[in-house]
């Protein structure tokens, strides 16, 4: 204390020379030497930080719109893709149905006979093979008993018989059913015989009732052979396979494969030929 009295004059001297240089400096910094000055300056590291995070939180909305407006583009060209696939699989479709309305008229003039093109709609769901039905009925000029045929390749070979006509649809009864009864012979050595389906589930025609005097070898030809008034003769059934002989027979049988694939054809020619009706009548007196 007796230091600052006895030296009051040099320390009035300091302080005041410390006023004039704090004061010089703050001006030289443009800055006010004021209450609000020191205000701001306090607050100014906030500021930045809040305008840091303001511009951050800017930066993310715009993200997550931006990624809003992607998704949305992506729900939209997914749609257009789809609608541009089924577009795709309906022309497709439409080729494929030209293309076989123009292969049936290519077929057609192939029958030989007056005939009906008509298209596979269904087959019976409790026995695939049992019925066929196909999308012409008695308003295209289909009657019971008209004989069906179809196209493998290059070869035209019997399908069934018509046994039902409604209007627009007919139910066709395949050779592979064993309800069905077509007589047949051997292309080749002419001896005839009776052919049916070889078992319900089966896709094969056992053909009896041939003599065994008959030699018949694998990959032998069946033939219709026109008896019984339904089928045309000479219509191709399809191919030996096998033969059988049991010596409690006086016949022998053959395993035929027919020449129509019966799990790939879809469409089929009616013949328009109807059955005599003398023949019909003579054979529905000898049924018992």
């Amino acid at each position: 204390m007796e230091f600052l009295v006895r030296h009051k004059s040099i320390i009035a001297f300091l302080a005041f020379s410390l006023f004039c240089f704090v004061s010089l400096s703050i001006r030289s910094s443009a800055l006010t030497f004021s209450f609000e000055g020191i205000g701001s300056l306090a607050l100014t590291p906030f500021q930045k930080g809040y305008y840091s995070v303001q511009r951050g939180v800017h930066m993310l909305w715009a993200g997550f719109t931006e990624l809003g407006d992607v998704r949305e583009e992506l729900v939209r060209t997914r749609d257009k893709l789809q609608h541009y696939e089924a577009m795709a699989e309906e022309l497709g479709e439409i080729k494929r149905e030209n293309d076989r309305l123009r292969q049936l008229l290519d077929m057609q003039q192939r029958v030989e006979y007056q005939s009906i093109p008509a298209t596979i709609i269904s087959k019976d769901p409790d026995n695939w093979f049992r019925t066929i039905v196909i999308n012409r009925g008695s308003i295209d000029g289909i009657k019971v008993n008209m004989p069906v045929i179809a196209f493998r390749g290059d070869e035209k070979a019997v399908v069934g018989k018509v046994i039902e006509v409604r209007g627009r649809i007919s139910r066709i009864l395949p050779i592979i059913s064993t309800d069905m009864k077509l007589g047949a012979l051997f292309q080749e050595n002419r001896f005839p015989g009776l052919c049916f389906g070889y078992a319900p589930s089966s896709t094969l025609v056992l053909m009896d009732y041939i003599s065994k005097s008959a030699t018949i070898k694998f990959g032998d030809v069946i033939i219709t052979s026109g008896q019984g008034g339904v089928f045309p003769q000479g219509l191709l059934v399809g191919k030996v396979i096998k033969t059988l002989v049991t010596d409690t027979s006086a016949y022998q049988k053959a395993l035929v494969r027919p020449i129509i694939d019966f799990n790939q054809v879809e469409m089929v020619y009616v013949i328009k030929k109807e059955l005599d009706p003398e023949l019909s009548k003579m054979l529905e007196s000898e049924e018992p």
